[in-house]
């Protein structure tokens, strides 16, 4: 009998701190409810996660239009000052031309006039020079 007790004694001592021990332990929770609650929650919150993302995505697209719009406008009159350049060159071209060609005919002008009035002074000068070599 007092082998009995004893074992009695030591499985009630072993259920008592068993049951303490699962009373102390966390429990563990499957948490379906939970899970389901938050993928029903996150299910209502898309389509207005997907409606945010549709107006940002328009958004992007009319900025991205008026950056279009803004990079044909400076293509375009960048187009215009190329061919106002081209213009601008060829005025320049022609008025240095104009220059050149004046610049020349002032030059033989000059020389022509200098060559006469050499002529001149050097035909005056013989003169004088033939009239004393003759008188003496």
């Amino acid at each position: 009998m007092k082998r009995w007790h004893s074992i009695i004694i030591m499985l009630s001592f072993s259920a008592l701190l068993y049951g303490g021990l699962l009373i102390q332990a966390p429990r563990a929770d499957a948490g379906y409810f939970k899970d389901l609650f938050n993928g029903v929650k996150q299910l209502t919150e898309l389509p207005s996660e997907v409606n945010e993302l549709k107006e940002n995505y328009q958004i992007t697209l009319d900025k991205l239009g008026e950056a279009q719009a803004t990079l044909d406008q400076f293509q375009q009159q960048n187009l215009e000052l190329i061919e106002r350049n081209k213009e601008l060159t060829a005025t320049v071209n022609a008025l240095t031309e104009a220059e050149q060609a004046r610049e020349a005919t002032s030059r033989k002008t000059r020389v022509l006039i200098l060559t006469g009035v050499g002529l001149v002074a050097g035909y005056f000068i013989l003169l004088r020079g033939l009239r004393l070599i003759l008188r003496r």
